[in-house]
């Protein structure tokens, strides 16, 4: 590494893999980008965050590293911008992962991990949640007793939070216009899904709600279906409260109607080949995201630009064009051979069309690197009491 940079490390814990995205302070070029995943075993021999994030760092010189940040899923109503890790977020992140069991306590050990490897290295916290802080009331009630609401903290949080804030900040950069005044829809597909309706540059509604279960059909994941249905399930016994956490997270979406898999590129491949189910799957999938979509442009009434990301977003020309191809009503004109051949970051839409269609490459490392420098430079964030 050069002499006399300043680098920020930025750690992505999942429950068994750890990201790595290293980033110069003054230029945010990203000077390194690795990961590992354990949950099927790996080459690396490694099982925790820790030997992780060594076997990661092995071949840097550790001297540069002025800052570490981290993206964590859940900040809940009390982080609504990144912050300084201290005793006290650490705590608030921990109590926070009954609602994430899955991403918050490995965010807990990535930081404990830096604590060991990197002691003295000041840690940030950038949280998925904080992008939706923003939306009104219409936005994150639920219409339930208001004690729900009140004493339970029973709301609409949102996720993907940090790919949202990004494309739509690259969105406004390839539309050549400013935040106010602006109205479009960012559709982060993945292996978890969501969509945001971002306005004036702010998150005003989104399809994640209390948790990521909600909203768009997923690759495993149902997304939303009618509450009865659930309490049936319960009430007759067909299913206790674990199993029922088990389906709905794990055996459904994509899944669960084709029997085949959660990856979209198995589905399309079935599809190929003539698969009734994977064909029910694929048309059920796209058919949710085009209701969302119309959901998040009737909460802005009105849109100026589709931005497709992720996974599926960046690389599956066929979901973009069944969505796409079908919202011809709002004003959307698909260049059918643009999306065929589309790369990241690029525009789809004909010259006529009256609303944009982008594709862009999410980076949500970035963010987290921007937002760990501001928060050292500016000093602690704000936390709500």
């Amino acid at each position: 590494m050069a002499g006399g940079t300043r680098e920020i490390l930025v750690l992505n814990a999942g429950s068994s893999s750890l990201k790595l995205g290293l980033f110069d302070w003054e230029t945010d070029e990203q000077l390194a980008d690795k990961g590992v995943d354990w949950s099927h075993g790996n080459e690396a021999g490694v099982s925790t965050h820790s030997a992780a994030l060594r076997h990661l760092l092995e071949e840097y010189d550790l001297g540069p590293v002025a800052a570490v940040g981290h993206r964590v899923v859940h900040g809940g109503t009390r982080y609504r911008q990144a912050v300084r890790i201290d005793a006290d977020v650490k705590a608030a992140i921990a109590e926070l992962a009954r609602l994430a069991p899955l991403h918050n306590p490995a965010a807990l050990q990535g930081i404990e991990a830096v604590e060991d490897l990197l002691p003295g290295v000041p840690q940030v916290a950038a949280f998925d949640t904080a992008f939706h802080s923003t939306m009104p009331p219409t936005g994150y009630l639920y219409a339930v007793p208001w004690q729900w609401t009140e004493e339970w903290g029973i709301r609409r949080f949102g996720f993907h939070g940090l790919s949202h804030a990004y494309c739509s900040g690259r969105a406004l950069e390839m539309l050549q216009r400013p935040a106010p005044g602006s109205r479009i829809v960012t559709c982060h597909l993945g292996n978890g899904c969501s969509l945001a309706a971002v306005q004036d540059g702010r998150s005003v509604a989104t399809t994640m709600g209390f948790t990521p279960l909600e909203g768009l059909m997923m690759g495993t994941r149902s997304g939303s279906v009618d509450p009865g249905l659930l309490i049936h399930l319960l009430a007759h016994n067909y299913v206790d409260v674990p199993g029922l956490d088990q389906a709905l997270n794990h055996e459904s979406g994509l899944k669960g109607v084709s029997g085949l898999s959660g990856d979209m590129r198995d589905i399309q491949a079935a599809v190929g080949r003539g698969d009734a189910r994977a064909q029910q799957a694929f048309a059920l999938y796209n058919a949710r995201i085009r209701e969302g979509i119309a959901a998040m442009v009737a909460a802005m009434n009105g849109v100026d630009a589709l931005v497709f990301t992720a996974g599926v977003g960046e690389h599956s020309a066929e979901v973009r064009g069944a969505v796409a191809g079908a919202l011809g009503w709002m004003g959307v004109v698909l260049d059918e051979a643009a999306n065929a051949a589309a790369h990241p970051d690029t525009d789809l839409a004909t010259a006529d069309s009256r609303v944009r269609l982008l594709v862009i490459h999410t980076r949500e490392e970035l963010v987290v690197a921007r937002d760990t420098r501001r928060v050292l430079q500016a000093g602690p964030a704000t936390k709500e009491p």
